[in-house]
């Protein structure tokens, strides 16, 4: 055998010998940064988190959600109740964080990944603050990396930084990590409503029975009949999913309602809504109550109720509310509310704990919103 025959099989051998180091080394020996956790042992100290903030560039606070009494608050908007959901998102992001890729330890690159330190006022990121585990977290969240659900950051007082697999929220506006739900009350539920503007004459919609298609209204100008028949059915979704944009504490509120509105239900919860229009923002505040003889008026009857009736002496039903009266529905109307009865609930109930959540707040919610609740009467009015 020639020396260059030779000489080629000892490189053929040298390279299967390195290839197979190679992939031994792949399959057993894995990168130490690879699959590794951003904070090991934060997954069993989620209980003792106890302030959550976000600072911005300079040094700035933006954001403190705090772990009250009662739950999350956001202390930057007089304790109200934090969104709870938003909250454990962000947590439970950090984690799940695993480190996909070392990135620069030189400061001078830190700006190209926005790692820069917060102290620094032209910094890209934010920096994350996490108050109760042994040891205070502290992250610089920076840019998002392309293509993919990852983020750069690194750890305040590190050099390395790295890119993760996890999208981290940095909101850092208070209003975004309010609890946004303020009252749901169903369409269903909608029986009455009493309307009073500035400048504009008061009205009324109302149901007769659970069974009406339309709110029919009353207070409208002599010779005057409604655009259509279903021109204030609006009143009907008025109270259903109302979330807020933001809120205020009632005491920073001074000027006078621009509105007033009663909203009732066929069951009895009744919600006084007064309302304000400023600086192109529509806010609301709310208080409930519970109306039992409203409740009792338009009251279901069970198949109790029935058997008791039926089983009455004749004597019994000379006296009895005509068909037709307010305290019961034209006997054709019963199969259809009886179809519409809303499932069980305690309305009293429901009503001290709506005012617990509402008392001494002004809620800043959707135009679209507050035009439903507090519309017009010449805006019902065929032209």
């Amino acid at each position: 055998m020639t020396s260059k025959k030779l000489s080629i099989l000892a490189v053929i051998a040298l390279l299967a010998v390195v290839a197979g180091l190679w992939l031994g080394g792949r399959q057993t020996s894995p990168s130490s940064t690879e699959s590794a956790a951003l904070y090991p042992e934060l997954k069993k100290e989620l209980g003792t988190i106890t302030d959550v903030r976000i600072v911005k560039a300079g040094g700035k606070p933006a954001l403190e959600v705090k772990k009250g009494d009662n739950g999350w608050i956001v202390v930057d908007r007089h304790n109200y109740p934090a969104d709870e959901a938003k909250l454990r998102k962000l947590i439970t992001s950090l984690t799940e964080a695993k480190v996909l890729e070392e990135k620069t330890s030189n400061p001078e690159s830190y700006k190209a990944l926005g790692v820069e330190d917060i102290s620094d006022a032209a910094a890209g990121g934010v920096q994350l603050e996490l108050d109760g585990p042994k040891q205070p977290i502290k992250l610089i969240v920076g840019k998002q990396a392309q293509g993919a659900q990852s983020q750069y950051v690194r750890r305040a007082g590190e050099p390395k930084s790295w890119l993760v697999n996890k999208s981290i929220d940095t909101s850092s506006s208070a209003d975004q990590w309010l609890r946004k739900e303020v009252i749901d009350v169903s369409a269903d539920r909608v029986q009455s409503a009493e309307v009073t503007l500035d400048k504009s004459k008061p009205y009324s919609a109302s149901k007769k029975t659970r069974a009406d298609a339309d709110f029919a209204v009353e207070g409208l100008p002599k010779g005057k009949e409604l655009s259509s028949p279903s021109a204030a059915d609006n009143f009907a979704t008025a109270l259903a999913g109302l979330t807020l944009s933001d809120v205020k504490a009632a005491s920073e509120v001074t000027d006078p309602p621009s509105a007033r509105a009663t909203i009732k239900t066929f069951d009895g919860l009744v919600t006084e809504v007064t309302g304000w229009k400023k600086d192109d923002k529509h806010y609301v505040a709310l208080k409930t109550s519970y109306d039992a003889a409203l409740a009792d008026k338009f009251k279901v009857a069970t198949a109790d109720t029935e058997k008791k009736d039926a089983a009455a002496p004749d004597a019994s039903k000379k006296d009895a509310a005509p068909s037709g009266s307010e305290g019961a529905p034209p006997a054709a109307d019963k199969t259809a509310d009886a179809a519409a009865k809303p499932a069980e609930r305690n309305v009293e109930e429901e009503s001290t704990k709506a005012n617990a959540q509402l008392n001494g707040w002004v809620y800043e919610v959707p135009a679209y919103k507050y035009d439903a609740i507090f519309k017009p009467l010449d805006e019902l009015i065929k032209k």
